[in-house]
């Protein structure tokens, strides 16, 4: 995956840069669950999307519900660190100066584990953010970060660009029933009148049962409803959970929801590798499918000609 101008945002530190303000300016620093949902096309989305459909030319495209299942796992890695720091940034701050601004120690009465959040204005709109972590019972230098992250172009409804890591494992460590996922996640964002880019990866994350996936993620929403869906992962795609596959994923679609993905899967249950290519429509019906198998046979059902795009997203 690319890795975009967000990423030189960590470089910059406190002496970049300074201001005044209030505790709700400095709120303006930090990203929003919706600024980074990794989209996939939901206009006209049929009521049933958890189960593959029968290979049969008209039923919901089996790469399309992919496509959505993937975009859901990855939101909820993302969301809940997110939740977890709105949830902190909606108490009143224990500090306020004038290029920073401290909230916490903040617990839940059924937790045991205390967070802090701290923000510092580095600049004109631009700020470093930290959300750390520590053992209820235990004391302010037991704290360790778990979400660290930076931004710039700060307005009322966050943001336009940033990026932060997060460090799942040290979450779980401290309470594995709240928090079960393990692994490490660095995301970034980029919003323009036109569209907004989102760019994410994921480091061996993994529930309770699933094995360890790592995965590059880079999502693209015009304002017109159209976008697109580049994924390349090392994960469970087909088959035993046991074994993992290395797949890439590309999918885009038009205003309408009518779409393509393009998929190339190797490894595991894959065995030495396949291609898929299925393309749905506004109803996110299969109209075309086309599938290679390692043994050199070919399977297609409907026509080339019904996909909204004639190639693969490159």
């Amino acid at each position: 995956m690319q890795r975009g101008p967000w990423f030189a945002l960590f470089v910059c530190t406190v002496g970049c840069g300074g201001g005044t303000g209030s505790s709700e300016s400095f709120l303006t620093a930090l990203p929003s669950r919706q600024t980074l949902e990794v989209t996939a096309p939901t206009s006209h989305a049929p009521a049933a999307l958890s189960a593959r459909s029968a290979a049969l030319v008209g039923q919901t495209a089996s790469l399309y519900v992919l496509t959505r299942q993937m975009t859901g796992q990855v939101n909820g890695f993302v969301g809940g660190a997110l939740d977890m720091l709105g949830t902190i940034s909606r108490t009143p701050p224990a500090a306020v100066g004038p290029d920073s601004a401290a909230w916490g120690p903040f617990t839940d009465a059924l937790s045991p584990v205390a967070g802090r959040l701290i923000i510092v204005r580095v600049g004109p709109g631009a700020h470093t953010f930290r959300l750390d972590l520590r053992p209820k019972s235990g004391g302010d230098a037991e704290f360790q970060p778990f979400l660290q992250g930076a931004s710039t172009g700060a307005a009322p409804g966050g943001p336009s660009q940033g990026a932060f890591s997060v460090d799942l494992d040290l979450a779980h460590r401290l309470d594995p029933v709240a928090n079960p996922t393990e692994g490490h996640v660095v995301a970034g964002w980029a919003l323009t009148p036109g569209q907004r880019e989102v760019q994410v990866h994921l480091g061996d994350a993994h529930g309770p049962t699933d094995p360890p996936a790592s995965a590059d993620i880079a999502s693209v929403l015009r304002a017109d409803g159209s976008g697109s869906l580049v994924f390349d992962a090392l994960a469970n795609l087909a088959g035993s959970p046991d074994s993992l596959e290395a797949g890439q994923v590309r999918s885009r679609w038009i205003p309408t929801g009518a779409g393509r993905a393009d998929v190339e899967l190797h490894g595991g249950d894959a065995a030495d590798g396949a291609q898929i290519t299925e393309c749905w429509d506004a109803s996110f019906g299969r109209v075309y499918a086309n599938a290679t198998t390692p043994d050199g046979g070919i399977g297609t059902e409907g026509e080339a000609s019904a996909c909204v795009f004639a190639e693969p997203l490159r």
